[in-house]
């Protein structure tokens, strides 16, 4: 059975209200399984574990019977994600917020947190997931899968993502069992936060497959007391969630995101399976039949049984004429090999990849330009899958700035992703140079072409380079931020109808 059965048991069935912290809920609910099992299968796909003890099934007399013999892997999944990442990320990533000064600012705070590189993480994990969480503090931008995470949407408009919640299982400290007794549910609105712990009956698995919430409990976590109602944070974000849902290819389901995986699984299980068969067909060729004559077999008076007339155990003999003839296996794969180039096309197509990319193969001294249109199709799913990322990242930027004091708007934030080019630096500029002395385009024009500069930020480049080619001038940073790990949440008034207290974090 299809993985992808297992997403339609519960699809469509999404969390538009929070009963699920009510005593006796079964939790988590059909729809979050269905995603788990999907995500995990994905997981699995990316590294290679989906091929561990795979076997052919062959149909014998109208019986499918398994055959003793492996399927060779061949992860295309992992590859497909690497070649993605490595198009879209490989080339620099410039970030404008409209203001030169706090340009810098932020660039010192993206190089500290490593922001570009937990991006990278984050694209990775979209691509196999389909969906990615991104969690902002004052010190990084975590990325993390969304295995133990689900949206509270508007009923009426399920683009409308009322609450992220993130929850996980916890156990008694010391218990060597590890049975799960708890759940911690982390419950993200737009500048709040609600944390709660409630006990846990698992069921099959502890709790793989879900279990039973019951009362709310006091609890110690990670040195602090999480109170038997609940606790509100303020996060010093008024107008943001400091968890960012990011997707991609979500207009299948609508609410989450579709791995780039699912269009190429079958074409590559099939190739695998072909390969696999080649693979069987040329080793018995190699293990010939030996045909002998009656003269050359003794049969047992008793049991009736042949066997083959040797002598010390090793050598038949002969009491005739009779030849002995070796038979040698000779199995025509054309027509098999032909079929592997056909799903080998097949697969370059639905991945938009191409031969060349994929398969990193072209020769001979070829421009930048000619490059770039023969892997056009791998830049178009490269800016696709960007363009769909952009506001969970822009997002997680943000609030990562504003933690860090940095006063800004969200709309001053743009992040430049230069997917796909191969030209250095040296060549834009000179073909800036010469867009910009012949008057084809504009400064304004071509910084936001090959810069992606807006209209503000180009006109504070031209200030800033007037300046400099009149004075040096102080850039009058300020040091660098205070590097604490934890918020500095804020008493909070309001509880979203689920109760709990107000109070501030350490």
């Amino acid at each position: 059975m299809s993985v992808n059965l297992f997403r339609l048991l519960g699809k469509g069935q999404y969390d538009t209200d929070f009963s699920f912290l009510n005593s006796g809920t079964d939790f988590p609910s059909k729809e979050v399984q269905g995603r788990n099992i999907v995500y995990e299968y994905r997981h699995k796909q990316y590294t290679g574990e989906y091929a561990r003890n795979k076997r052919l099934i062959a149909r014998i007399q109208d019986k499918e019977q398994e055959i003793p013999y492996k399927v060779i892997s061949l992860n295309y999944f992992k590859l497909l994600t690497n070649k993605m990442t490595d198009l879209v990320l490989n080339n620099d990533v410039a970030v404008k917020t409209g203001d030169i000064k706090r340009d810098k600012e932020v660039g010192k705070l993206i190089e500290k947190t490593n922001y570009i590189g937990n991006i990278r993480k984050a694209f990775k994990m979209c691509t196999e997931y389909g969906d990615v969480c991104l969690k902002s503090t004052n010190s990084s931008v975590s990325p993390f899968s969304p295995n133990n995470a689900f949206k509270v949407v508007d009923k009426s408009n399920t683009n409308d993502t009322k609450a992220i919640v993130l929850y996980e299982y916890l156990y008694d400290e010391g218990d060597t069992t590890k049975t799960y007794k708890y759940v911690r549910f982390e419950i993200h609105f737009t500048g709040k936060i609600f944390e709660i712990v409630k006990t846990f009956s698992s069921g099959l698995y502890n709790g793989k497959y879900g279990g039973l919430i019951g009362q709310s409990v006091d609890f110690e976590y990670k040195g602090r007391k999480i109170p038997k109602d609940g606790i509100w944070y303020n996060t010093g974000v008024d107008d943001c969630k400091l968890v960012s849902w990011v997707s991609v290819n979500t207009e299948d389901d609508g609410v989450y995101g579709t791995s780039v995986y699912e269009d190429i699984e079958d074409i590559v299980y099939a190739i695998e399976q072909r390969l696999s068969v080649n693979q069987h067909l040329l080793d018995n060729s190699m293990t010939p039949f030996l045909v002998v004559g009656m003269d050359m077999i003794d049969t047992d008076p008793n049991t009736g049984k042949r066997t083959l007339k040797l002598v010390n155990g090793t050598y038949m003999v002969s009491t005739g004429d009779t030849d002995v003839k070796s038979v040698e296996l000779n199995y025509n794969l054309t027509n098999s090999e032909n079929m592997l180039g056909i799903l080998k096309q097949f697969l370059y197509e639905l991945s938009e990849m191409g031969k060349t990319f994929l398969s990193g193969e072209y020769s001979g001294n070829i421009s930048e330009e000619s490059l770039n249109n023969i892997i056009k199709s791998a830049i178009d799913k490269g800016n696709r899958l960007i363009n769909e990322m952009y506001a969970g990242f822009v997002d997680s930027l943000y609030c990562l700035c504003k933690l860090n004091g940095i006063e800004l708007k969200r709309e001053d934030i743009t992040i430049v992703f230069n997917v796909g080019r191969t030209d250095d630096d040296k060549a834009v500029a000179d073909v800036c140079t010469t867009l910009v002395q012949n008057k084809i385009l504009s400064k304004a024009t071509v910084r936001e072409k090959y810069y992606g500069y807006n209209k503000e930020q180009s006109d504070n480049e031209d200030l800033q380079i007037a300046l400099e080619s009149g004075e040096n001038l102080q850039d009058g940073e300020n040091d660098d931020q205070s590097d604490d790990d934890l918020v500095n949440l804020s008493k909070n008034i309001g509880n979203e109808n689920i109760g709990g207290n107000t109070n501030e974090a350490n």
